[in-house]
C-alpha cells in the first residue's frame, strides 16, 4: 500500500516530484491515469498526473476530486498536491477538490523551490529574484501568472479562507511554525501560504506539517516534497553512520557554516580550545577531552563537529598565549592544525564514521598524514569548489572525505557535505 499519494497537474512536474522520493530509496511510480491506482501496489509513493494545468477551473476541480477519491480510498498516509513552482495552473480549484474529497481541514502551501531559484518572501513569489508577475511567466501563452502575492492569488481561486506564515515565524524554526499553523487553523483559516527562501525553512515546515497528523493537505513543488519522507520517518535510503567534521579555519565564512550546522539536533558541537594545544600537557588533555566527547556523541548516532574557538576573544587569547610561549603565528598555527589532525585521525580509526568533513587546507593535510593516506581520489562536487573524495592508502583507505577551503561555500555548505556523507 502506498504511504504517500501525490496529485500533480502535469507530467514533468509529476516526475520532478517523484524523483525526490525515489532518490531517498522509496519505491515510486508515476501514473498517467488516476484510475490505474491500486491500493495493493507495492509502491511506497504513487504520483498521479491529472493533466489539469491548462484546463478550465471546473474541469481541474473534477479531475483533482476524482484522483483524490481514488487515492484516499486506498488509505494513504499523506496526500500531496504538487503545484508548479512558478504558480501556473488551477491551484485554488484543486486545493478545494482534494480537501472536499478527502475531508481535510487545512492545506499548507509552500510553492518555493530554492534550489531552482523559486522563493517566497513576505508572501511574494520570486523567480531568480524577480516577482513572478514581472518575469517571463507573466507572458506564458497558456497560463500567464499576473499576481506575485501568493495569498492574493489563492484567495482569488479558492472559496476557503487564506492565511499566511511570514518571515519571522519561518525563521524561528519548527516549533514556532507549528504553533502558528495551529493558531491560524483555530481562527478559521483553511489554506495557509508559507514563506520559504532557503531549504531549511521547507525542512522545518515539513516537520511541523507532519506533526499535525493526517488531516492536512500538503501543497508544494518539488522543493517541499523532498523533505516529506524524512518528516514522516519514511526515508527508505539506508543512512550511513555519523560524520565527523573537523573545522580549523578562522574564516568568517567557516564560522557561519559551523554555527549553522551546530543548530541541528543531530549534531554535537565540541569547541576546541586552541590555546590549550600550544603546550605538550595541554595538547594531550585537550585532544583526550574533545575525542572522548565526539566519540560519545557518535555512539549515540549524532554527527560530531570539532571546531577551534572562533570568537575574536579566543583568537586573541591564543595569540597572547603563543607570544608568551615564544611562538610565532606560523608555529602556533601548525600546532593547532596538527592537534586537529590527530583528533580527526583518532575519530576516523576509533569511531567508525561514514566520512570526514575537513575545513581548511592545513587541517585536511594533517588528517590525511596522520592516517597515512597517500592521496585523495576525487569523486564529484558537493557544492561549487567543494569536492567529495575518498582517502587513498593508509589505515582508512576508501574513507569518504569532503574538503573545503575556509572561505568557500554558503552557510549550508557543511550541512550539505554532511548529508552527502550520510547517504
Amino acid at each position: 500500500m502506498a504511504v504517500i499519494a501525490v496529485i500533480a497537474d502535469d507530467l514533468t512536474g509529476a516526475n520532478d516530484t517523484g524523483v525526490q522520493f525515489a532518490k531517498q530509496g522509496l519505491a515510486t511510480v508515476v501514473l498517467l491515469d488516476a484510475r490505474q491506482f491500486s491500493s495493493d501496489a507495492a509502491s511506497d509513493v504513487v504520483v498521479v498526473d491529472i493533466g489539469s494545468r491548462a484546463v478550465p477551473p471546473g474541469e481541474a476541480y473534477a479531475r483533482a476530486a476524482e484522483a483524490a477519491r481514488l487515492v484516499s480510498s486506498g488509505g494513504v498516509g499523506a496526500v500531496y498536491m504538487k503545484v508548479d513552482s512558478t504558480l501556473r495552473g488551477n491551484l485554488g480549484p484543486q486545493i478545494d477538490a482534494i480537501m472536499d474529497a478527502c475531508g481535510l481541514k487545512l492545506a499548507v502551501a509552500a510553492p518555493a523551490f530554492p534550489k531552482n531559484g523559486r522563493i517566497t518572501v513576505g508572501g511574494l513569489h520570486l523567480l531568480n529574484g524577480v516577482p513572478i508577475e514581472a518575469s517571463e511567466i507573466a507572458r506564458d501563452p497558456k497560463m500567464p501568472v499576473k499576481e506575485s502575492y501568493v495569498p492574493a492569488l489563492l484567495a482569488a481561486q479558492t472559496r476557503r479562507k487564506v492565511g499566511q506564515v511570514g518571515l519571522k515565524v519561518m525563521s524561528a524554526g519548527e516549533a514556532a511554525i507549528a504553533a502558528e499553523l495551529a493558531r491560524l487553523a483555530a481562527d478559521g483559516v483553511e489554506v495557509v501560504v508559507c514563506d520559504a527562501w532557503r531549504d531549511e525553512q521547507l525542512r522545518d515546515l515539513a516537520a511541523a506539517i507532519a506533526a499535525r497528523g493526517q488531516g492536512t493537505l500538503w501543497v508544494g513543488s518539488a522543493g517541499l516534497a523532498e523533505h516529506l519522507p524524512a518528516a514522516l520517518g519514511l526515508s527508505g535510503a539506508k543512512r550511513s553512520g555519523p560524520v565527523a567534521v573537523i573545522a580549523g579555519s578562522v574564516s568568517n565564512v567557516t564560522r557561519s557554516q559551523v554555527a549553522k550546522l551546530s543548530e541541528r539536533p543531530d549534531v554535537a558541537y565540541i569547541m576546541v580550545t586552541p590555546a590549550a594545544l600550544l603546550t605538550d600537557a595541554g595538547r594531550k588533555a585537550e585532544i583526550e577531552r574533545c575525542c572522548a566527547a565526539a566519540a560519545a556523541a557518535m555512539r549515540e548516532g549524532k554527527n560530531a563537529v570539532l571546531a577551534s574557538g572562533y570568537s575574536d576573544d579566543i583568537v586573541a587569547a591564543t595569540r597572547r598565549e603563543a607570544e608568551a610561549l615564544g611562538l610565532n603565528g606560523q608555529q602556533a598555527g601548525d600546532l593547532v592544525a596538527g592537534a586537529l589532525g590527530e583528533m580527526g585521525q583518532r575519530l576516523a580509526e576509533d569511531a567508525s564514521p561514514s566520512g570526514l568533513v575537513l575545513t581548511g587546507g592545513d587541517i585536511a593535510v594533517a588528517v590525511c598524514l596522520a592516517l597515512g593516506a597517500t592521496g585523495i581520489r576525487v569523486i564529484r562536487e558537493v557544492a561549487p569548489g567543494i569536492p567529495l573524495g575518498e582517502l587513498q592508502g593508509g589505515r582508512r583507505d576508501g574513507l569518504k572525505v569532503v574538503t573545503k577551503a575556509g572561505a568557500f561555500g554558503s552557510d549550508d555548505a557543511l550541512a550539505a557535505a554532511l548529508e552527502v556523507l550520510r547517504q
